[in-house]
């Protein structure tokens, strides 16, 4: 059987082995056991009297939902306390699938207000501790999910990702994280951020197990104008290749903290080890200094467009005023945290007539000249490893402090969303007791090959069932 938690799980369900009332029990004992690191907004009472165990692998499986996903009789907040009360009237489409699976919603999880920052700590709902170390973040903004994955809570998760949300935080956490192909997986019913960033994607402890839900979410949605059609058999067709040609930045490890170097280091020397090639990649450096700076100018324009119809008006929560323009003020000041402030300010500024030509059209310029350079980098090779993060999980007090800063090691997770590629982040090992990853991209709708490259290497640094 291949390296699946997940079907093993449905396999001992099927048999009679385990029983679905004992695995609730120990999912309410986990969920007390992790309470303090607030990684739920939303509990979802789950009735298992009318359940009924089917065949598709995900049946029985506990999930939960990033709180952007909207739930129709659900409360979705998206982190913000403008919508503490609101319930949609509809499901997003991947909600929908996924129920459609006979998969168990069991939380919406806790984030960064509306997706906009990278650390967890930004929710009205409480900071969202790393499960492994309270004194660590766990990442944004897919926290909340990551821990209820790392913590064995929950089968998977389903987070979202415009700049490495899924990524970043999987290697926080010793976890595996998916970002698939742009429009691979509809986003409609997800409030947005950045929409031509935008990615949902698959959080699980298994390469295989992210394959098999990506089995049932990456279908084509007509309700959503940029998805995409692709014809896949993730799980089943999953296999470990022979005589990859894996390519690696020349000098990216010099951006990595250096006992988390020697993990990167060493894993490559262990994929060299199993038989495949190492093909090292010069590029421009001074271009990767850019990719920090035109996310920022275009992730923020975008969130702005998105946002600007949230006054508190017509949905949402509303503080009151005198007319509609005090009204819109005292809303969004009270309800919106100083991270979404200075980013939808941002927005404005780079979009202002003075900035437009030689701000935001100069940024998606050179949006353009990074997405040759990655694809540039993916010639003649199955795919490119790149780190995960330049370190560990940073603790909570340097980030707060702002002690901790990027480098080029955190920026390139970036590249992925830029162009739209397929990218998965597997754990390489341990360094203080903490996990570290490393991520696989390949080119777009390539996501077959992503999983292939990602199980092998997963199992030539070690990944085995639990």
């Amino acid at each position: 059987m291949k390296r699946s938690l997940i079907l093993k799980k449905h396999q001992e369900l099927k048999s009679g082995k385990i029983n679905i009332s004992d695995l609730y029990h120990s999912y309410l004992k986990k969920i007390e056991s992790i309470k303090d690191t607030n990684s739920i907004i939303t509990p979802v009472e789950v009735n298992l009297k009318d359940f009924k165990l089917t065949d598709n692998p995900l049946s029985a499986c506990f999930y939960s939902l990033k709180d952007n996903v909207s739930t129709k009789g659900i409360r979705t907040t998206g982190a913000s306390k403008m919508l503490e009360n609101y319930v949609p009237p509809y499901s997003a489409t991947i909600y929908e699938l996924l129920q459609n699976s006979n998969a168990i919603l069991t939380s919406k999880c806790n984030l960064d207000q509306f997706a906009m920052a990278g650390t967890g700590l930004e929710s009205p709902y409480g900071e969202v501790l790393n499960v492994l170390d309270h004194s660590r973040i766990a990442g944004g903004s897919s926290s909340g999910s990551v821990n209820l994955v790392a913590s064995g809570v929950v089968d998977f998760a389903i987070g979202s990702d415009t700049g490495d949300s899924i990524r970043r935080p999987a290697s926080f956490l010793g976890v595996v994280g998916y970002k698939p192909s742009y429009g691979l997986v509809s986003r409609y019913g997800v409030l947005p951020y950045a929409p031509s960033l935008d990615h949902i994607g698959v959080i699980a402890k298994r390469v295989s197990d992210c394959a098999l839900v990506a089995d049932q979410i990456c279908q084509f949605d007509p309700k959503d104008y940029t998805s995409q059609k692709l014809n896949h058999h993730f799980f089943d067709d999953l296999k470990e290749l022979k005589n990859m040609r894996i390519a690696v930045i020349r000098g990216i490890e010099d951006a990595i903290a250096p006992n988390e170097r020697k993990l990167y280091l060493n894993a490559l020397d262990k994929i060299k080890k199993a038989g495949h090639t190492i093909v090292e990649k010069s590029t421009d450096f001074s271009l990767l200094d850019s990719i920090g700076v035109v996310y920022q100018v275009i992730s923020n324009v975008e969130g702005l467009s998105c946002y600007g119809s949230f006054t508190g008006i017509p949905f949402g929560e509303n503080v009151g005023g005198n007319d509609y323009e005090s009204i819109t003020f005292n809303n969004r000041n009270t309800f919106f945290n100083r991270q979404v402030k200075k980013r939808f300010i941002m927005g404005a500024y780079v979009t202002s007539d003075t900035n437009f030509e030689s701000v935001y059209i100069h940024a998606k310029k050179v949006r353009t000249l990074l997405i040759n350079l990655v694809n540039s980098l993916l010639d003649d090779v199955d795919g490119l490893l790149i780190p995960s993060a330049s370190s560990i999980a940073p603790t909570i007090e340097s980030i707060k402090k702002d002690i901790h800063h990027c480098s080029h090691a955190d920026d390139c997770l970036i590249l992925g969303n830029f162009a739209g590629l397929p990218s998965i982040t597997v754990p390489c090992g341990e360094y203080n007791n903490m996990p570290y990853g490393i991520n696989i991209n390949c080119k777009q709708k390539e996501d077959q090959k992503t999983f292939d490259i990602a199980y092998t290497i997963e199992g030539i640094l070690g990944g085995k069932n639990e």
